[in-house]
């Protein structure tokens, strides 16, 4: 098989994982770490060996355990998938299993106080009073992951109609669950009334973006704007540590653990349990 082909593959193997309901930062990493690994890979996909897979993973040595990790998850995947499609005549991967890479169970605890720092950070007003459209639409995006536990996808994904002002609930209908979620702060639902008359939305999309801006905003330029409020603030946040938070702060409320795993959207609860230790 020419090397050529090898973007081809690629370009099947992420359509088969989004048939599949892959989340949307799920595929985005596989993107993006196997185009690392077949850009620099000296051979085509069916002579990749053993000996060219541990050389790739030692050239992650710089990187962190979760990142390395995730890159040979990605591998694994692809490979697999390359095997089960005849793609590849031997599947190499299953050689490679103790790396050693193990990222932690345990989320990085992070300060709401610290949240809310790079949140008051993002002015929604300029100083003629006119609203800032823009900084509007990522507050609310980033308030919503705080309040709601959302990930990334999910908020991306979400539509005027799954909002019930009046009830202070957001429903979410995702691949991986449905399930309604009870806001125990106004703060959301005001941002949401002020970005909806502004951007004068009432049906569809909430948050748009892209050239036409008929799609939904995507998970690079979310991931940008946060880092560049970090930077500003200079505090290190990760996206996810949103998610975080709001699950540690449900504990704090006393609710009880499988209602938390439901509310978070978990399929198992040994996922929710990580969040007592």
């Amino acid at each position: 098989m020419k090397k050529s082909n090898i973007s081809k593959i690629l370009d099947e193997f992420l359509q088969d994982m989004e048939v599949s309901n892959k989340s949307r930062n799920t595929i985005v990493n596989y993107r993006s770490d196997l185009k690392s690994f077949l850009n620099s890979c000296p051979v085509d996909i069916d002579n990749i060996n053993v000996e060219i897979l541990r050389n790739h993973i030692k050239g992650l040595n710089d990187k962190s355990p979760t990142t390395k990790a995730r890159h040979l998850s990605s591998l694994k995947m692809f490979l697999n998938w390359c095997y089960k499609r005849d793609f590849i005549s031997v599947n190499p991967i299953l050689k490679i299993e103790n790396t050693g890479y193990k990222p932690s169970l345990m989320p990085r605890r992070v300060e709401r106080t610290e949240i809310d720092r790079v949140l008051c950070s993002i002015d929604i007003f300029r100083r003629d009073n006119s609203i800032n459209k823009n900084n509007l639409k990522y507050r609310l995006i980033f308030t919503l992951m705080l309040e709601a536990g959302l990930k990334v996808y999910e908020v991306l994904s979400l539509e005027y109609h799954n909002i019930e002002v009046e009830t202070q609930t957001i429903f979410v209908n995702s691949a991986e669950s449905k399930r309604r979620i009870p806001l125990f702060s106004p703060e959301s639902i005001k941002l949401f009334r002020l970005y909806t008359d502004e951007i004068k939305v009432k049906s569809g999309l909430i948050f748009k973006g892209g050239e036409t801006r008929d799609k939904s905003l995507s998970y690079q330029a979310l991931n940008k704007f946060w880092r560049k409020c970090c930077i500003k603030t200079g505090i290190d946040i990760k996206l996810q540590q949103l998610r975080d938070c709001y699950a540690s702060e449900l504990i704090k409320k006393g609710l009880n653990i499988c209602v938390i795993s439901r509310m978070l959207g978990h399929k198992n609860l040994q996922t929710t349990v990580k969040y007592l230790q």
